[in-house]
């Protein structure tokens, strides 16, 4: 396994938001996390991510013991992450702005341009390269995310609602984006809200609730599970079920 997490809690104050939670990420898949709003996922991430360190657990990533070391370790050792809300230096141009993520890896400033311009190409950014950053939309600046995260030659990408706020064209878009990442031979780990994108990306869902893990498996397993439609699909997808079936028969 790339990604082992081994009873990692998190707790602020009295107040535990992740509860002793395992999980395996297997390389070159896709693993998506779910769950209402406060289940712990986005915490759980975070652990993941190194921007919080867990009270209690232990991650290990490629078997190296990962929990507590800093982001920029994370970084290095080959972890690569996006925010919800995009972190871009808005006065800075688009192609400065991935060639923040490149100079993890090259030193010589000609060599972090030539990494950072065939990142834009592959994000479709190349035309703005020279644009400052807060030229761009919500869909523009999640990708500028995505591109500055791939510039720095990740073998894991963290994903945070990367899709969140686009419209249904831009999410296709996104898609095809994310897939195109994962066909390069980067495994990816999405938090997500839109239901449709984890069923059509993730090889592997895992749903969160209540600061625990209530169900692991494909999206056709855990769609199927009565405990995830109780939680978090609710009766929605039961609705859509039986319209289906009603269409079908």
């Amino acid at each position: 396994m790339l990604i082992e997490a081994r009873g990692v809690t998190m707790r602020f104050g009295g107040f535990t938001a992740v509860d002793a939670v395992d999980l395996d990420v297997a390389e070159g898949r896709i693993t998506g996390l779910i769950g209402p709003n406060g289940a712990g996922k986005s915490t759980f991430f975070n652990c993941l991510a190194g921007d919080y360190r867990p009270s209690a657990g232990s991650i290990r990533f490629a078997g190296r013991e990962i929990a507590g070391l800093t982001p920029e370790s994370h970084a290095r050792l080959g972890m690569a992450r996006t925010y919800q809300v995009p972190h871009t230096f808005t006065d800075m141009s688009v192609g400065d702005n991935v060639m923040v993520g490149a100079f993890l890896r090259h030193r010589r400033t000609a060599d972090a341009r030539r990494a950072a311009d065939a990142v834009l190409e592959r994000t479709g950014l190349a035309g703005q390269a020279r644009h400052r950053a807060s030229s761009l939309g919500t869909a523009g600046r999640k990708r500028l995310e995505i591109a500055r995260a791939l510039a720095t030659e990740p073998k894991v990408l963290l994903l945070d609602e990367a899709l969140a706020g686009l419209t249904a064209t831009e999410i296709q878009a996104a898609i095809t984006l994310v897939r195109d990442i994962h066909r390069s031979g980067i495994t990816i780990v999405i938090v997500e809200h839109i239901m449709e994108v984890i069923l059509s990306l993730a090889d592997r869902v895992t749903v969160f609730h209540h600061g625990r893990i209530i169900s692991q498996g494909t999206p056709g397993e855990v769609t199927g599970d009565p405990k995830v439609v109780e939680a978090y699909l609710g009766r929605s997808l039961e609705r859509q079920r039986q319209r289906a079936a009603e269409a079908s028969g």
